[in-house]
């Protein structure tokens, strides 16, 4: 059967047109790049049709270039942007934008501050000039600076220290005892946990003349980047451009504050917890990235995103349900990261599809013709999911904000479609090294949380076995003559009590930190579960033998036998003295031991204010200042034990 014409035709026109022909534009294309007399860079991108524009400004300064004492300078400077400016009450300065029905905001991270405006398209040039009003400089009015403080003392819970927090933070976790954080250990960088960081005093401590100052310093138009996107008219934004931001006073650009060490140093970490799945870490160091290094860098990790989902999550051993991969940038300083968390059947499996993948990046084992197929489904992918004026914003906020490594704003879509595979390995090969690796891994706890306390209990049982045989003398008491118990009074047992309790504390905590150092600098690189564990097993032994050992420093009572006299401690020790090893049995006062040089090399255990104590001083120099209820009698049985008469 013939089929009419028209409905040929019909059948023909609803074929898809060829995948090629449907290809828009690069989102990333045709941004002009304009540098402004005081060295503001502006982007400058026309979007037709699109409904939001998008104005934005970063800062490539943030919580890293305040001062110790101001950490909070970067982030209440953001604030005080946002305030009373040029005629205009805070209120005013947001229903500005927000009647216009449009959005704006800042965020301050270590290493940028970003502020942006999204609105439509009719009122761009209106919200152009006001993010110039908003970034222009400030008076930094010292009324207006008290009324900020109280937002910005809620936002990040500003509050006077109290009691569990100076324990906190002078003993629990004061800065001389914390074990290094990442970007400390591997960068260099001094993060804020190798401070003293007390938010309230750092908010309360800053006034009008930091705020400037700080202002001053780092808003330098020379490191700034203005990014308009948008479909707003070429010429009626750069004359806007020229009468505002052109007119920010210039000043140079500040000095980076990093000072950072090469980061080529292979670190591992194992662990085990009370979770379902592995968690899979493996953090690749970069150090100084070029322009072309960074592009490379996220064309890697959006390929390696594809292979190993298309392995571990859609191909036939779904081993995870998902491999997440980022690019964490601070300063001149990224890494890498590939993450998740994986089946624990399936995680060797896993770690080997990772390793080939890295592998055959780094060697060559590519083949081109897969290259080119994932290379052109991350690049369409990436035209998508970049398509809109907040969607390039947020390229600029999170990659492109340097603006001395990225002068031009980049064509990621034309670079990811372009990039040859020999690039790719070449990057690979020179950067995606062991040396500078961070691996963590978490397995599944292999026991029980019953046995391991069963295992626990009995840890705790048999050290403390061990150490009550190790210190208990045989004692034959048939031949016991007395027994007297130290007699303390209220404020000697309330200040002796504190005291041991403090010294207790202290030991603690460093034994704390020296078990934090040692399975941080060691333990944790164990890739054995036995073999770690038993070392844990072995600290925790130690340590409560040392405190057992501890208790067994404090004199408890005597014990007067015919031959000995025996000083009893509070864990299971005791201290013979012999009648000829006896120098001294005396009765003396406070002054005489307390503000002598008797005091040296003697246990004092009264004040001997109202009485006077026994002092019993050994040959070898060793002393005890003491009472009990019955002194008189005691002592007199003392004085018949050293000289032999019953």
């Amino acid at each position: 059967m013939i089929l009419p014409f028209w409905v040929a035709a019909i059948t023909l026109s609803a074929q898809p047109p060829a995948l090629d022909s449907l290809v828009q534009p690069s989102p990333f294309s045709a941004f002009e790049t304009h540098i402004l007399s005081n060295g503001l860079k502006l982007w400058y991108k026309r979007l037709p049709g699109e409904p939001v524009t998008s104005v934005s400004v970063a800062v490539p300064f943030g919580r890293d270039s305040a001062p110790i004492g101001r950490e909070q300078l970067a982030h209440f400077t953001e604030h005080m942007l946002f305030s009373d400016h040029l005629g205009r009450s805070e209120e005013e300065i947001r229903r500005e934008i927000e009647e216009r029905g449009g959005v704006y905001n800042a965020s301050v991270a270590a290493d940028r501050t970003f502020y942006f405006v999204r609105i439509g398209r009719e009122h761009g040039l209106y919200a152009l000039d006001w993010l110039y009003r908003v970034i222009s400089p400030h008076e930094m009015d010292p009324d207006v600076v008290d009324r900020q403080r109280e937002p910005v003392a809620l936002e990040v819970r500003a509050r006077p220290r109290q009691l569990s927090d100076w324990i906190w933070t002078y003993y629990l976790n004061p800065t001389w005892l914390r074990v290094l954080d990442f970007w400390q250990r591997e960068f260099g960088i001094a993060t804020l946990n190798s401070r003293d960081y007390y938010p309230y005093a750092s908010l309360y401590g800053i006034n009008s003349d930091d705020l400037s100052r700080f202002y001053d310093t780092y808003y330098s138009p020379a490191a700034m980047t203005l990014t308009v996107v948008g479909d707003i008219e070429r010429g009626e934004v750069l004359e806007l451009v020229e009468k505002t931001f052109a007119t920010l006073p210039a000043r140079p650009r500040a000095e980076s504050p990093y000072s950072l060490r090469d980061p080529e140093r292979y670190r591992q970490a194992i662990r085990w917890n009370y979770r379902p799945n592995v968690s899979y870490s493996n953090r690749f160091k970069f150090f100084d990235l070029t322009q072309e290094q960074d592009l490379l860098l996220i064309f890697v990790s959006q390929l390696l995103r594809k292979r190993l989902n298309d392995r571990l999550r859609f191909g036939e051993r779904k081993a995870t349900y998902g491999i997440r991969i980022r690019i964490i940038r601070r300063g001149p300083t990224a890494y890498l990261h590939i993450g998740g968390d994986i089946k624990e059947s399936e995680f060797e499996f896993a770690r080997g599809v990772i390793e080939e993948e890295l592998d055959a990046l780094r060697s060559g084992g590519l083949p081109a013709g897969d290259f080119e197929a994932d290379r052109s489904a991350v690049a369409r992918r990436l035209r998508v999911t970049s398509s809109s004026s907040e969607d390039l914003e947020r390229w600029v906020r999170t990659a492109f904000y340097q603006s001395h490594r990225h002068v031009e704003f980049p064509d990621l879509v034309d670079f990811f479609e372009t990039v040859k595979l020999e690039e790719v390995e070449e990057f690979s090969r020179t950067n995606l090294l062991a040396q500078r690796q961070v691996v963590t891994i978490a397995y599944p706890h292999p026991l029980s949380q019953g046995l391991l306390l069963v295992l626990s209990l009995t840890l705790l049982g048999f050290t403390v076995g061990a150490a009550r045989r190790w210190l208990t003398r045989p004692l034959d008491m048939r031949r016991i003559r007395y027994v007297a118990r130290f007699k303390l009074s209220l404020v000697f047992r309330l200040l002796g009590t504190l005291l041991i309790l403090t010294m207790i504390a202290i030991a603690g905590r460093l034994l704390v930190y020296g078990y934090q150092l040692f399975a941080d600098r060691f333990l944790v690189r164990i890739d054995m579960f036995w073999l770690q564990w038993i070392a844990y097993a072995a600290m925790f032994a130690l340590a409560l033998m040392l405190f057992v050992l501890a208790l067994a420093t404090i004199p408890r009572k005597l014990l007067l036998f015919e031959d000995q006299l025996l000083i009893k401690f509070l864990s299971y020790r005791s201290t013979a003295i012999l009648p000829a090893e006896i120098e001294e049995i005396s009765l003396r006062r406070f002054r005489e031991i307390w503000l002598s040089r008797r005091l040296w090399k003697c246990v004092p255990l009264t004040f001997g204010f109202f009485s006077a104590g026994i002092y019993l001083r050994r040959r070898d120099g060793y002393a005890y200042f003491f009472t009990t209820r019955k002194r008189d009698e005691f002592l007199q049985l003392l004085n018949g034990f050293r000289s032999g008469s019953p």
